[in-house]
């Protein structure tokens, strides 16, 4: 019922555009253009009674005029005016709606009252809405863009869900940037009908999704939010940002989307019953949700930590001991391994320094040794930079060879992080691996950036970033193991 439910929105292969404009100021001209220039392939009716082409597309009068009963009505006229068409979409039989218009229930009374209006009238014809007051939706996979900025994320396996409009863009962005794609990405907006949880059943049984982002301001049914959250867990991850976890922020959201936040604490609690994995940023939910499309789950908490500087190693043991993450202490067995091929000056401790001595293949040579040891569950690794094989660029150097040599450090960060991404399916424990580029410049790091993300690799800058990622991975494995959802 859910697949059939959401056909219409996320596959449509007709679209009427209501509220189509030739003002390039208008949503109604950049979204239609965006859907177009998106490559949609399914057929597109502008809908303006005063119009006769938009864009190279013909113009119809009303939405009862158009040859056919589109899948998906994007609707962006004037809030005055919404009721009206969604009476129309409705006689006309229309199975799906993207209400674009903001105006209602995040202004008082008076819009929810046009809201809940606006619900009982779709409900009746059995149309499904989205919004009001939100950005649209993408589907990279059916090249459907209905959206206000001008790019277009590629396919991939990330969906995102958020309240927010731009919320939804900047994720979708920074996941394209980094290098990934997206499944499908959904700004729900008010939520009057379609809620947060109808999504998650959706994506639940999306075979494109591997994991799901979400960002939240509030919940409109919290009971049937939690049920549906926490068997969507079993099959795939949620890493949540919740918003409005303050009073400030709690007020923002009942005028931005008219949720309704909620205590911080409950919210808490849901995440750990339910299995979502709650992350406190943006950068924290993307750094999060990226490591489960490669890394394994460790079996626990306890993390071994290895560097190639003594403070990012210091960092790193403060920053998993405050997650909870339990930085152990190395049996005697794994410390005469390391003694084997470290410097003689090595701590002798977790974490392991490497102290600037060995050969390059000295970096592998620990982290494969701390992972073998039984008591630890998964490794952080400090810096690359002892790893690379990478010769120096002399100052002499012309344009041609800078170039070169900056197309050699991309393949070399690359060639390592996949090394100690191999070593973790080898062991079937996570490595995460934090490293600032210190060879590289803004553009280089770019480029490292997005080549990783292309071969499904990500290598973090810092180590309270890489002990966030440990500590999501390992609480979502200890909610399945609590479920029996994994060996």
């Amino acid at each position: 019922m859910t697949g059939e439910k959401f056909h219409a929105l996320f596959n449509a292969r007709s679209i009427a555009f209501l509220g189509a404009s030739k003002d390039p100021r208008k949503w109604g001209f950049t979204m239609l253009n965006n859907v177009i220039n998106g490559g949609f392939k399914g057929r597109i009716y502008p809908v303006n009674p005063n119009e006769d082409e938009i864009l190279g597309l013909k113009v119809y009068k009303s939405i009862a005029d158009i040859p056919e009963i589109p899948d998906l009505a994007v609707i962006a006229v004037p809030p005055m005016n919404v009721l009206q068409v969604v009476k129309e979409c409705v006689k006309r039989g229309v199975r799906a709606g993207i209400v674009i218009t903001a105006g209602f229930a995040e202004l008082g009374e008076s819009g929810a009252r046009l809201e809940q209006e606006l619900i009982e009238v779709a409900r009746t014809g059995e149309m499904v809405l989205v919004g009001p007051n939100c950005n649209g939706i993408m589907n990279p996979w059916e090249k459907l863009y209905i959206q206000f900025p001008p790019f277009f994320v590629p396919p991939g396996p990330i969906a995102v869900i958020a309240q927010s409009g731009n919320v939804v863009d900047s994720l979708a962005r920074q996941i394209m940037l980094r290098g990934f794609g997206c499944s499908i990405c959904i700004s729900s907006g008010n939520e009057a009908d379609l809620h947060s949880e109808d999504y998650l059943e959706y994506l639940a049984e999306d075979p494109h999704t591997k994991v799901i982002l979400s960002y939240i301001e509030g919940f409109k049914d919290g009971k049937r939010f939690f049920r549906v959250a926490r068997e969507v867990s079993q099959k795939k991850p949620i890493v949540m940002v919740k918003a409005g976890r303050t009073s400030a922020g709690a007020k923002a959201a009942l005028s931005h989307t008219a949720s309704i936040a909620g205590a911080d604490a409950v919210f808490e609690a849901v995440c750990k019953q339910s299995g979502m994995v709650r992350a406190k940023s943006l950068d924290d939910l993307l750094n999060v949700g990226i490591a489960f499309l490669r890394q394994p789950l460790p079996k626990g908490m306890r993390v071994g930590i290895v560097t190639a500087g003594g403070g990012a190693g210091v960092l790193a043991a403060d920053a998993c001991a405050e997650l909870g993450l339990e930085v152990v202490s190395l049996p005697k067995v794994t410390i005469k391994e390391l003694d084997s091929f470290m410097p003689a000056w090595w701590n002798r401790n977790n974490p392991v320094d490497l102290v600037a001595g060995g050969s390059t293949d000295t970096s592998f040579k620990a982290v494969e040794t701390v992972l073998r040891c039984p008591s630890v569950d998964g490794v952080i690794m400090m810096s690359i930079m002892p790893a690379l094989r990478l010769e120096r660029l002399s100052a002499s150097a012309d344009e041609a060879d800078r170039q070169r040599w900056a197309n050699n450090l991309v393949r070399a960060v690359v060639s390592v992080i996949e090394r100690f991404t191999n070593l973790a399916d080898r062991y079937q424990k996570p490595v995460i691996v934090a490293s600032e580029q210190m060879f590289a410049d803004a553009i280089q790091e770019t480029k490292i950036i997005y080549a990783l993300g292309r071969q499904n690799l990500m290598c973090y800058h810092m180590p309270h970033q890489a002990a966030v990622v440990l500590s999501g991975l390992a609480s979502y494995r200890e909610y399945l193991e609590r479920y029996g959802k994994h060996e």
